[in-house]
């Protein structure tokens, strides 16, 4: 199984950002695929191309472009009973909120619980962007079978990386992506935001698909078995 996540920067080229998930070797066979900053429309299109089922949701339109600003999860196996949970505290500047989606999956006869997820930008400080995490990893906590999220974590730096995964851990959910490989470069710097977790999958194989042309953010990878059993 493969999963990508990839925050496809305000959905500005749908048409190259389908074309890379179609042609680069690590993201043509992904079974699942987490957008991030796209709208209806954008999904719309980026799920017709590329063949796949899709559930979206958006918390808040982006100021820059007027249009809303959401999650989307793309799908080769059928989606079902698509929930949303909204993340505490706004954006500080313009009170842009947040959300995190999920839906069930049955993948290869196994049934997952897929998540989206964008936390806030680091204009909001960690201890509120723990919480947005918390929100996830509560609705995480609500249920024991195998699960996938991934997204746009906004981590900066190494300490609300380690704020993150603990939050998630806590939930018995943990890390599958490789934590120390930069997805997302600004004012010649580094930045590893995006990141993919699981429960009850093994990871095999994951890397960062670098240079993308389609946005800013690099797509993250990993490719995973699913686990016959779940730990007790």
């Amino acid at each position: 199984m493969r999963v990508v996540t990839w925050n496809i920067e305000l959905g500005k080229d749908i048409d190259l950002a389908a074309h890379e998930l179609r042609t680069r070797p690590e993201l043509c066979d992904a079974d699942v695929i987490l957008a991030q900053e796209l709208s209806p429309t954008d999904t719309e299109r980026l799920s017709s191309l590329l063949d796949m089922g899709s559930l979206y949701d958006a918390a808040a339109s982006h100021p820059k472009t007027g249009q809303p600003f959401g999650n989307a999860i793309l799908s080769r196996w059928p989606l079902r009973n698509p929930e949303v949970v909204a993340l505490p505290h706004t954006a500080p500047i313009d009170g842009q909120a947040r959300s995190a989606l999920f839906a069930n999956a049955e993948i290869d006869g196994h049934d997952l619980v897929v998540g989206c997820v964008h936390v806030e930008t680091v204009l909001l400080d960690l201890r509120r962007r723990v919480r947005q995490v918390d929100a996830v990893a509560d609705h995480l906590r609500g249920f024991t079978h195998r699960c996938l999220v991934g997204g746009d974590f906004n981590t900066a730096s190494r300490r609300s990386m380690h704020a993150f995964d603990d939050v998630l851990r806590s939930a018995a959910v943990h890390r599958l992506s490789t934590a120390e490989r930069p997805t997302f470069h600004r004012f010649g710097r580094p930045f590893a935001l995006d990141h993919i977790y699981g429960r009850g999958v093994t990871r095999i194989d994951s890397g960062v698909v670098e240079s993308a042309a389609a946005s800013d953010h690099d797509p993250v990878w990993v490719a995973s078995q699913i686990d016959a059993a779940l730990p007790i």
